[in-house]
């Protein structure tokens, strides 16, 4: 199992990248026990629990009547408000604003409305603002709650914004069959036996 990801916990575990052992298995079954048959779900609500990853997908272009909010844009960068883009000008830029914003309405850029100052960046060559909104996508799914934070902690980075949903899987009759063996001790942890180079070279004599 890939090792390079993996993220230092007290105790070695699944949910982390540890390998499969007699340990790891027992505290897998026993966290998944929390999940789906103990106190867990009072925080989900469902014995019948699939823990997805979702992370927060930005969409462009809605009218601003049917949008979450305003969002100006330029070339590859967006701004999600007047302020946040006017933080990002060097001072040279802002004073170039300020002095256009000044002949035309006679106070800077940040005295304005909201409302006024997205007119202004509307009026700003190749800039466009528009109206966005947000959508949850899923990345991946978990048997535990622990294994989707541990995944989120370890790649938030790559995905932004991320939360763990809960997915009932009440009629996954495959899933809930596969789990329930695990939890009434059906379906267990067997190793694998180990054959030493001895062994090995008896059964190619016995063949």
């Amino acid at each position: 199992m890939p090792t390079e990801n993996k993220i230092g916990e007290r105790a070695p575990s699944l949910a982390t990248g540890h390998d499969l052992t007699a340990s790891t298995w027992s505290d897998f079954v026993q966290r998944l026990r929390h999940d789906c048959s103990g106190a867990g779900v009072n925080w989900h609500h469902t014995a019948a629990a699939l823990f997805t990853v979702q992370t927060k997908r930005i969409e462009y272009g809605f009218e601003p009547d049917y949008a979450e909010g305003l969002v100006v844009c330029l070339e590859d960068q967006s701004w999600f408000s007047p302020k946040e883009y006017w933080d990002d000008l060097d001072d040279d830029e802002r004073g170039e604003m300020d002095d256009q914003v000044i002949a035309d309405r006679e106070c800077g850029f940040l005295d304005l409305d909201e409302d006024d100052q997205w007119d202004i960046l509307r009026e700003l060559d190749d800039h466009t603002v528009t109206g966005w909104t947000h959508r949850w996508e899923i990345v991946n799914s978990h048997f535990t709650k622990d294994a989707a934070e541990a995944f989120i902690r370890r790649k938030k980075h790559d995905y932004g914004e991320m939360k763990v949903y809960v997915e009932s899987q009440y009629y996954a009759w495959e899933f809930e069959a596969i789990k329930a063996a695990i939890l009434d001790g059906t379906l267990t942890y067997s190793p694998k036996p180990v054959v030493n180079a001895h062994d090995l070279v008896s059964m190619e004599t016995a063949r």
